[in-house]
């Protein structure tokens, strides 16, 4: 029986989900400084420890031993994109079940999933960490242009760069800090793929289509349920989750569909962001977060999942989501029409990101810069797209003078 939960960080604020499954739970919370704030139920919980973000994984696995100490720890968690380097070393500390830290480093750093990938025959798309202009020459000797230039860890379109000539590569070192990487620019669409896996099996549950900006910001997309149709890309996850060693919960993992079939761009042990599992489960019924909450109790959940897909009838829509971009950079003052928004057909709902006084910049540098977005479900692809599409071009976004 599972009475105490250590939840490691901040982006998913899950307490609810824990307690509506247990309502005697106790839960413990380690989260770091400048995450805290997404705590938003912490009466609920018998403690909350906040950490600085420069605090070694050390002391985040001493602390948790500490509480272990006065009250022992039953299940470890984490659902969000930070601190499951820290999640998987406090686990494997206290003998739990979680992600192993290698797992989480290869998932962490795009440079050893690249590698990974390469030593088991899944993808060989040429890729390298470089430091220096003459690195990305070299790297575009070999391999040609255009190439892509980013961050090896990091998420919501943080930073990327293309580079198209030979003219582009001195200066796009200084568009991207931290511990680059430069990979062969994979020309298709892309998508991500939403999946579930226990016990090293993995169902395939959602597919998601991206639309970006001309410097890789997300600005849209919609998702459906997996169909038969997509059993290339199923396979192909299949097989990177496998060589990455990914054995359970929620992944999100973006791919390109290149001319010579699926190439993977990260993948992610959590569910997607940008409202992605609220759209597959209004669309398709299909709850990724609970999911993985109810798996991290102790509970075994793909007979759940192969039971919802199995029964008759059940409704299978789509959900779409557009963001509103800044229209000039300067001071926000407002955005207009929320009501106008809302109220087309087919739209689930309409959210404004900035406060006003915010600094809006354009052209936006990664997902924060967005302003607002509005969501919607509809029988297809197409209409939930176009719902979305037209209403949040029913925002009006008032700049300062």
């Amino acid at each position: 029986m599972i009475g105490h939960f250590l939840l490691i960080g901040g982006a998913r604020d899950v307490t609810p989900a824990l307690r509506s499954r247990l309502a005697e739970l106790r839960i413990t919370v380690m989260v770091a400084v400048p995450r805290l704030h997404r705590i938003r139920h912490s009466g609920a919980c018998a403690r909350v420890i906040a950490l600085d973000d420069s605090a070694s994984t050390g002391e985040w696995v001493a602390l948790a031993r500490s509480v272990h100490e006065l009250e022992p720890i039953h299940a470890v968690g984490a659902f969000g994109e930070y601190d499951q380097h820290r999640a998987a070393a406090i686990a494997g500390a206290l003998g739990l079940p979680f992600h192993a830290p290698d797992v989480i480093a290869r998932v962490y750093d795009k440079t050893l999933m690249r590698q990974q990938l390469r030593a088991c025959g899944i993808d060989d798309t040429p890729a390298a960490a470089v430091d220096t202009a003459q690195d990305l020459k070299h790297f575009a000797d070999e391999y040609g242009l255009p190439l892509i230039l980013k961050p090896r860890s990091g998420s919501g379109s943080e930073h990327i760069v293309r580079i198209s000539t030979a003219a582009e590569l001195h200066a796009a070192l200084s568009e991207v800090d931290g511990d680059l990487l430069v990979e062969r620019y994979l020309d298709g669409d892309e998508i991500s793929v939403e999946a579930f896996s226990e016990r090293g099996s993995h169902r395939i549950l959602g597919i998601t289509r991206k639309i970006k900006d001309a410097n890789f910001v997300e600005i849209g997309h919609v998702v459906r349920e997996a169909t038969a149709a997509d059993a290339p890309v199923a396979a192909y996850v299949r097989s990177v989750l496998d060589a990455l060693g990914i054995a359970f919960g929620p992944t999100h993992t973006e791919l390109i569909r290149t001319v010579d079939g699926p190439r993977i761009v990260e993948t992610h042990t959590r569910a997607g962001g940008d409202q992605i599992p609220q759209l597959l489960h209004a669309a398709a019924g299909i709850d990724l977060v609970e999911l993985a909450v109810r798996q991290s109790l102790g509970e075994r959940m793909l007979p759940v999942v192969d039971a919802l897909l199995a029964e008759p009838g059940r409704a299978s829509r789509a959900g779409a989501i557009r963001y509103r971009v800044p229209p000039a950079s300067g001071r926000l003052l407002r955005v207009d029409h929320v009501d106008e928004a809302i109220a087309v057909a087919c739209v689930s709902g309409c959210t404004v990101l900035k406060e006003p006084g915010a600094r809006l910049v354009v052209p936006m540098r990664d997902s924060d810069d967005r302003v607002a977005y509005c969501t919607s479900v509809a029988d297809d692809v197409e209409s939930a797209s176009a719902a979305a599409e037209q209403a949040v071009q029913q925002l009006e976004v008032v700049m300062a003078s």
